[in-house]
């Protein structure tokens, strides 16, 4: 494969990837560094295979949340584009799936499978005592994969890939895989924190708009709440990492005002303020709980009319509410505002042990980047609740047209250049530490949101 320069500037990210909190950078694509190219050669050159042989056959191991047939169509594909015998007259939203499933290889992919929401370290350290870690695999958060020792730094590859083009995928959240000037990701889909809704309490006056205010939020959590007596906001305090964009005009703010913090406590102290004292409010007022009546999860319980979650979970809660679900934006300061997606990229990693990586990343990034793969994905798949990271308007129609939450799907298409990349992996310490503290500290007497507390030292 030929090497493809990637023109930008170098990214100068605001704090410790590793943490996982960063925000938007638009208009830049991070350098990646194209090292000595004996190193790719000499993996190359080495006809072993990734995983095994079968009498001589390169093998690749994966962890995709796909099906079978999906990843042996996406193989073939993969064999075909590279090998010079797609036909160029058809695309992947209308090839020939019975042809395409059928066609021969010079390799085998072997799914063993993943959840869509990735792996986590306890599913990789289970991997690992058994001996079969994946080749390349979906992470729940990239950056503990890579701490934990199950991913390798893939700069090299990446830089030469020609799928990883800046002017083709969404480049923040190409930035947020990276740390000291090393990759641990190729960006696969993401998914943004949203409001599901309960149809069954929804208020006589009629559900929010698409665009609403805080003071539209409450106002409508308010009627909920006297017309069914039930808990309006589950969990209230999951909102709050996510609301620093609104209490800054819908400027990017970055997940929980950490980015910020580091920055300059001081103006951040009084962000978070903002943040935090509207949340207090709506458990002061009854209007945000964490457990029913009874004591059970609301949510679980159905007792409750909104909660926060990522869109990944779309099609969980669709079995969980049949035809009861609606899904709102996170609120602005003003309905003019375009508003600020909050997102969680879901990426493609390469275990250390992989023993073809050049092979592992370009195969990642196919499946990934190909306009083609992509629209492969979204025809055989049910992806609701997830988008796509590429630009390509076919993709996202594609997209846009997946379940009930194809509507914001819309929505985010137009603001995703304004994207903030969350973490949302208990794997992830900032994470970790935010919910835990945020759990107790909205339910408790303390006025005063003690930020040091929240982060945890994390310095």
């Amino acid at each position: 494969m030929s090497v493809k320069r990637i023109c930008a500037a170098v990214l100068t990210l605001a704090m410790s990837l590793s943490l996982g909190a960063c925000r938007n950078e638009s208009d830049t694509f991070p350098n990646l560094k194209d090292a000595s190219e004996s190193v790719e050669q000499s993996e190359s050159e080495t006809t072993s295979s990734t995983g095994g042989t079968n009498d001589g056959i390169k093998t690749l191991k994966v962890a995709l949340p796909y099906s079978e047939e999906t990843v042996r169509c996406l193989s073939a594909m993969f064999y075909s584009k590279n090998n010079g015998t797609w036909d160029t007259s058809v695309t992947g939203a209308d090839v020939d799936i019975k042809r395409l499933g059928s066609s021969a290889t010079n390799y085998v992919i072997q799914n063993v499978g993943v959840t869509g929401d990735g792996a986590s370290v306890e599913n990789l350290n289970g991997w690992m005592s058994s001996g079969e870690v994946p080749d390349v695999y979906l992470a729940a958060d990239p950056q503990a994969a890579s701490s934990a020792g199950f991913a390798t730094d893939i700069n090299t590859y990446a830089s030469r890939n020609q799928y990883v083009d800046g002017s083709k995928i969404y480049a923040a959240a190409m930035s947020v895989q990276m740390e000291d000037g090393k990759l641990f990701g190729i960006p696969h889909y993401c998914a943004a924190t949203v409001i599901f809704g309960n149809r069954d309490y929804i208020p006589k006056n009629g559900r929010l708009q698409a665009k609403y205010t805080t003071e539209d939020f409450t106002r409508y959590l308010e009627q909920t709440y006297s017309s069914y007596k039930c808990v309006p906001l589950a969990s209230g305090y999951e909102l709050m990492p996510y609301l620093g964009s609104c209490f800054s005009d819908d400027k990017s703010v970055s997940y929980m005002m950490y980015d910020e913090y580091r920055a300059n406590k001081e103006e951040a102290e009084a962000l978070i303020a903002s943040a935090s004292g509207f949340v207090k409010k709506l458990y002061e007022s009854k209007l945000a709980a964490n457990t029913d009546k009874e004591g059970a999860d609301p949510v679980y319980s159905r007792n409750a009319a909104l909660w926060i979650g990522s869109s990944v979970n779309c099609k969980k809660w669709r079995e969980y509410y049949p035809d009861k679900l609606y899904y709102l934006h996170l609120p602005c300061s003003s309905t003019s505002n375009p508003g600020i997606p909050y997102l969680r990229s879901y990426s493609l990693c390469v275990s250390n042990e992989c023993a073809d990586k050049s092979f592992a990343v370009d195969f990642a990034a196919f499946i990934s980047y190909d306009e083609d793969a992509q629209m492969l994905i979204h025809r055989m798949e049910n992806m609701e609740g997830l988008m796509p990271l590429v630009r390509s308007s076919k993709v996202w129609n594609m997209a846009a047209n997946e379940g009930a939450f194809g509507s914001m799907v819309t929505d985010y298409r137009q603001t995703m250049d304004n994207a903030v990349y969350c973490p949302g992996s208990y794997d992830n310490l900032i994470y970790r530490k935010t919910n835990e503290y945020t759990a107790t500290y909205f339910t408790g007497s303390n006025d005063r949101f003690n930020a040091e507390a929240c982060y945890g030292l994390l310095d």
